[in-house]
């Protein structure tokens, strides 16, 4: 395979829900004819392993969309994604991950060919400020009163990390291509303090794009960032939700759902199930930069479906029963990029590593 402007990549954006695939007590059994007991027998952790059927169908669907590069939130740690892509995807991947701030155990993680001509980088922003505190906490610091042992706080990280690969060619020191994935804050609000969870996603989102503007800057406006994820709220171009409106104001980022012209209606990529009705809603997205907005190929760019037992579209679930059947509670976005010209590969140019984890 040639270098990027000979080459075609197919990347997905997938939240596969609770992927925890721990074997403590693996000793060679084989799994396609384990019982669920037997499959949850495997692990000692207290948080039980995804069902096994499950699992099962959701290997069938990363062998269908047989990406390049698999952008996955909610992954149980390393040892889990390891486990899957070794006992389920026949070992065709690199696992990249870095453990982040969620307090579920839920990560980001790369699922990358070992196919692909590129070496990598990893950079974590797990540690960074979103400039953020509760009302609560902006009287404390304003007041000086705390009940922390450790004093003040001074702004809140995200919930989970903005996770950032880096893609060399062989022997340059520009990368060819920067993607950003990032699992924004939650509509929950246990606390009652932040109705929908929107000003805490607000302030992670405004953090993403300043991250974003910070590469592109160090990179000199020429390097192609992607950026995806599950967003937990709407952030499409035509009446985004308040807290993504900075993408819109503040960049020059497109969804690849609206270029590629998807119909509204398909774009879906979760199930909200309430109690006598359901609603469709995009919380899944790609965005990507002006220098790939062009490299789009439209007719293979899209949101995957399910598949029923006879390889036909499956229908949305219509209850919570059906939407357990599902592989994932969110349904893949898949991205297809072809003719994509190598940034100029400058010795002069440098990479940003402060906070970075090689992992070339």
């Amino acid at each position: 395979m040639g270098g990027l402007e000979d080459l075609r990549l197919r990347v997905a954006e997938f939240n596969v829900e609770n992927l925890f695939l721990l074997l403590d007590h693996y000793q060679g059994q084989d799994l396609s004819r384990l019982s669920e007991d037997q499959w949850q027998s495997l692990t000692i952790s207290t948080t039980g392993n995804k069902p096994l059927e499950q699992v099962r169908a959701l290997a069938k669907v990363f062998h269908e969309i047989d990406a390049d590069i698999f952008m996955l939130c909610e992954v149980g740690g390393r040892e889990s994604l390891e486990n899957f892509n070794r006992h389920f995807l026949d070992d065709r991947y690199k696992v990249h991950l870095i453990e982040g701030n969620s307090d579920r155990g839920i990560d980001l993680g790369y699922l990358v060919k070992k196919s692909l001509p590129f070496k990598y980088d990893l950079i974590s922003h797990k540690h960074r400020s979103i400039d953020f505190l509760y009302p609560h906490e902006r009287q404390t610091q304003e007041t000086g009163y705390t009940d922390r042992p450790s004093g003040r706080i001074n702004s809140h990280r995200f919930s989970r990390d903005v996770l950032e690969l880096r893609l060399f060619e062989e022997g340059a020191v520009q990368p060819a291509l920067v993607v950003m994935l990032v699992h924004l804050k939650s509509q929950l609000d246990r606390d009652r303090i932040d109705p929908s969870g929107r000003d805490r996603r607000k302030a992670e989102l405004e953090k993403l794009m300043k991250i974003y503007s910070e590469i592109e800057s160090d990179l000199g406006g020429q390097t192609p960032i992607l950026i995806a994820g599950d967003f937990n709220g709407l952030a499409q171009k035509q009446k985004p939700d308040p807290e993504f409106e900075a993408i819109y104001r503040d960049t020059s980022l497109m969804d690849v759902l609206e270029i590629a012209q998807v119909p509204l209606a398909d774009r879906y990529t979760f199930m909200q199930i309430g109690r006598n009705s359901s609603q469709s809603r995009q919380l899944d997205y790609i965005f990507v930069s002006p220098q790939l907005q062009g490299r789009i190929v439209k007719n293979e760019t899209f949101v995957y479906r399910y598949k029923d037992e006879w390889g036909f579209v499956a229908p949305p679930p219509r209850n919570l029963n059906e939407k357990k059947l599902l592989p994932s509670d969110h349904y893949p976005v898949v991205l297809t990029l072809e003719g994509l010209t190598a940034s100029s590969g400058s010795e002069d140019a440098s990479v940003d590593e402060s906070s970075s984890t090689p992992s070339r």
